[in-house]
C-alpha cells in the first residue's frame, strides 16, 4: 500500500470535513467498526474476540486507534481557527494525514491477515500518537512553534513502513498554503 500526492491533495481539499472514524471502538463494544474514509479505507467491521484469537496485540492496536480518532477529530476542529501562515497549521495537517494513513495501513493489515506486521504497526503508531499528543498539547498551552520544532521528528523506518514521501507532502503543503 502506497500513498500518493494525489491522495494528499484530496485529503487537503476535504480536510475541513470533520468526522470520527470509529463507529464501534472494540473496547466497550464487542465489535471494532470503522466508517469509510474515501480514498483511504472502506467501512469495515470485525469481531474483537476473533481478532484477539489471531493476534494478542490487537487490543493495543484498538487502543491506539481510539486515541488516533480522538486526535484526528480534535485537530480537524482546530484547523479552521489557525492562520494559514501559522506553522502549527502545516504540522497539524501532516499529523492528521499520518493518522489517516495509519488507520488505512492497519485496516489493510487486517484485511490481508498480516498479524506479524501489526506488531510493527503498534510500535510505530505509538510514536505518532505520542508526537501528535505533544504537538496538540503544546499548541493548546500557547507555546510557540519554534519552542517545539526541533522535537518534531519521525524516523525513516516510519516513513518506509507507511510508504510516505514527506518531502512531497511538504512541497504540497507549501503550494497549498502560499
Amino acid at each position: 500500500m502506497s500513498f500518493s500526492t494525489n491522495q494528499f491533495n484530496y485529503y487537503l481539499q476535504t480536510s475541513h470535513i470533520c468526522k470520527k472514524f470509529l463507529i464501534k471502538d472494540g473496547i466497550i463494544s464487542s465489535y471494532f467498526e470503522v466508517e469509510s474514509q474515501p480514498g483511504f479505507f472502506p467501512k469495515s467491521r470485525w469481531e474483537v474476540t476473533v481478532l484477539k484469537r489471531s493476534a494478542q496485540q490487537i487490543g493495543e492496536s484498538i487502543s491506539i486507534l481510539k486515541n488516533f480518532d480522538y486526535y484526528q477529530y480534535l485537530i480537524c476542529t482546530i484547523l479552521p481557527d489557525i492562520a494559514d501562515t501559522n506553522p502549527f497549521k502545516k504540522i497539524f495537517q501532516k499529523i492528521r494525514f499520518i493518522i489517516i494513513i495509519s488507520f488505512a495501513k492497519f485496516i489493510d493489515l487486517l484485511l490481508i491477515r498480516d498479524f506479524e506486521s501489526i506488531k510493527k504497526w503498534n510500535d510505530l503508531s505509538k510514536k505518532v500518537l505520542e508526537l501528535g499528543a505533544e504537538i496538540v498539547n503544546s499548541f493548546r498551552q500557547g507555546m510557540k512553534f519554534t519552542e517545539i520544532s526541533n522535537y518534531i521528528k519521525l524516523d525513516k523506518e516510519f516513513y518506509n513502513f507507511f510508504n510516505i514521501d514527506m518531502e512531497k507532502i511538504d512541497e504540497e503543503l507549501n503550494h497549498y498554503y502560499l
